[in-house]
């Protein structure tokens, strides 16, 4: 079945399906719709969780012993498949149909990878077996009037009204990051006082002119300006902005690079942006963005504390790489 995000809620209320799969590249609407499947399952008893990521390579024969066992502790438990952008194999997609064949009543089969391809994921055997028997929620970004219909609910649930002036003001410093404009309500709940917000009010929570966004970060990756790379990353990172948002921009100029390299359409950005995605796409080329791709994985892992290391300097180095102007290898941790 398929279920739009906005009917979770309503759907948790009942007994769980068997295995669900949450798609999308927004990363806080997934986020918060796994959190949001894992709590549920919590409430009706599913105690253990085991992880499952392509990030790390995936056992498909361990998946289905897992699945296919009785639980250590005689309780029930989340299986958690992290796909990312990556598919099941021929292997993969026979046992996961084999796993959907005979679900389990105390397993529950957690998936999430990126955006569904309507032609080939869809088409694909394991999506279509996964869809007779559990859930598929997908996620896509939020813009135009849905973004500030987004924001006046996430603004309402921590009790505060943006007027007009405030809530331009918050979807132009946002940009379409939920992340950072839901970073940036969280600092107006402990900012506003009496629940009006004003464009004073976001000035003060999200900073002047003369402070940094993620998207001053990509502009001077654009432009291969190194120094003022290594200034925004030092000035954000002493701000307290959160890696996780940093790594959000940076990723997502990959995937338009790739696809620019690649010899596709460029993105639908406004035109002094995209001249500078085009002049960078020139610079650089399938190796330097492969690199670039790896220095992303490596981060991500840091933040999720799959691996060790500072997920800074895995950011810096990412970074550094867009701009092309990398370290040293010596010089990377």
């Amino acid at each position: 079945m398929r279920l739009r995000p906005e009917q979770l809620g309503k759907h948790l209320s009942a007994d769980l399906k068997p295995v669900y799969l949450v798609a999308g590249d927004e990363p806080l609407q997934q986020q918060e719709l796994l959190d949001d499947l894992r709590r549920a399952a919590r409430d009706q008893g599913f105690d253990e969780r085991h992880r499952f990521s392509s990030d790390t390579g995936i056992d498909w024969n361990a998946l289905r012993n897992e699945a296919q066992s009785m639980s250590l502790f005689g309780g029930r438990r989340i299986l958690e498949l992290v796909l990312n952008s990556k598919r099941p194999d021929k292997n993969g997609s026979e046992i996961l149909r084999e796993i959907f064949a005979s679900p389990s009543s105390d397993t529950l089969l957690l998936i999430h990878c990126s955006k569904l391809d309507r032609r080939k994921d869809w088409n694909s055997a394991w999506v279509k077996a996964l869809d007779e028997i559990g859930a598929i929620i997908e996620v896509w970004p939020v813009e135009g009037n849905n973004l500030r219909n987004w924001l006046q609910d996430r603004l309402a649930s921590r009790g505060l009204h943006a007027n007009d002036d405030a809530m331009a003001l918050l979807i132009e410093r946002s940009e379409g990051n939920l992340l950072a404009a839901a970073q940036e309500v969280d600092k107006l709940s402990l900012l506003v006082e009496n629940g009006q917000v004003s464009p004073e009010d976001v000035q003060q929570a999200v900073g002047d002119s003369s402070r940094y966004s993620p998207f001053d970060l990509t502009e001077a990756t654009a432009q291969g300006d190194a120094h003022r790379v290594m200034h925004i990353i030092q000035t954000l990172r002493a701000e307290g902005v959160e890696p996780p948002v940093l790594l959000w921009a940076l990723s997502r100029d990959i995937r338009m690079l790739d696809g620019m390299v690649a010899g596709g359409q460029p993105p639908r950005l406004p035109p002094q942006r995209a001249r500078a995605m085009q002049l960078q796409a020139q610079r650089l080329n399938p190796q330097q963005l492969r690199a670039a791709q790896a220095s992303a994985i490596r981060a991500d892992q840091c933040v999720k504390g799959m691996a060790k290391g500072d997920p800074w300097q895995h950011i810096t180095n990412l970074a550094l790489r867009l701009a092309g102007k990398p370290l040293p290898r010596s010089m990377e941790r």
